[in-house]
């Protein structure tokens, strides 16, 4: 009887052994397999690079900034108004375009400008010239149309054509007056790629007489710009 009670304890331990083994061997495989999963799934997040995100058209792209005609570009352009003969894309500027530019650019002076007297060789006749130094003059040319002066073939005065002449590495400009007109500033449109500037010109008697235009293209120089073109019309 003794006999059969331990042979059966020991059927029950074996039992339970077993029982306890199955229990404790089904838990680390599931935690090993999750463990497992998290480290496969961080690896992938790792491993794929984030997407990036496409800028919508036209978000960064920078728009042009509009003109502007300064007050400074208004004074010049008034001048240019007196001393600037009318003129297209197509004209030519030979010598007498560019004689009449210098002449009518400097023809009324400055303060402090440089001044010598001139005389004749036939006639005698002495008279004051406005002596302009070249680099001056290119300057000058440049700012105005964005464009090199040519150096002039004439070296010497000729006689009755003494408005405008080069020697020396100057220009002689004779000196004379303008007449009394005024140019007011009207307004400045942008339509495109084109800049138009309008002035209204009037006299002592006689008010909107005419008008002025012209065309400009932006530049980086002190004015902003340069000029085109130019056309004057009188009212009838």
């Amino acid at each position: 009887m003794k006999k059969t009670y331990i042979a059966l304890l020991m059927t029950v331990t074996l039992c339970l052994t077993a029982c306890g083994s199955a229990k404790d061997n089904t838990p680390r495989e599931s935690s090993n397999t999750s463990s497992e999963t998290t480290t496969d799934t961080n690896q992938s997040q790792k491993e794929t690079p984030p997407e990036e995100k496409t800028p919508a058209p036209g978000n960064n792209e920078s728009q042009p900034e509009a003109f502007e005609l300064t007050g400074q570009g208004q004074e010049f352009l008034e001048k240019m108004c007196r001393t600037l003969n009318d003129f297209t894309p197509e004209t030519e500027k030979d010598q007498a375009f560019w004689s009449d530019f210098l002449f009518y650019s400097y023809t009324s002076g400055s303060e402090g400008a440089e001044t010598e007297l001139i005389q004749q060789e036939t006639s005698g006749v002495e008279e004051t010239r406005i002596k302009v130094p070249e680099q001056e003059a290119e300057a000058y040319a440049k700012l105005v149309f964005g464009t090199d002066l040519p150096r002039p073939s004439q070296e010497e005065p000729e006689e009755g054509d003494l408005s405008c002449y080069y020697q020396d590495g100057y220009y002689y400009i004779s000196a004379s007056d303008f007449p009394d007109t005024h140019y007011t500033f009207a307004d400045c449109e942008e339509s495109g790629d084109t800049i138009t500037a309008a002035y209204t010109i009037s006299f002592e008697d006689e008010s909107d007489a005419g008008t002025v235009s012209f065309t400009l293209e932006p530049a980086a120089n002190e004015n902003g710009f340069i000029i085109t073109s130019k056309t004057t019309e009188f009212q009838n």
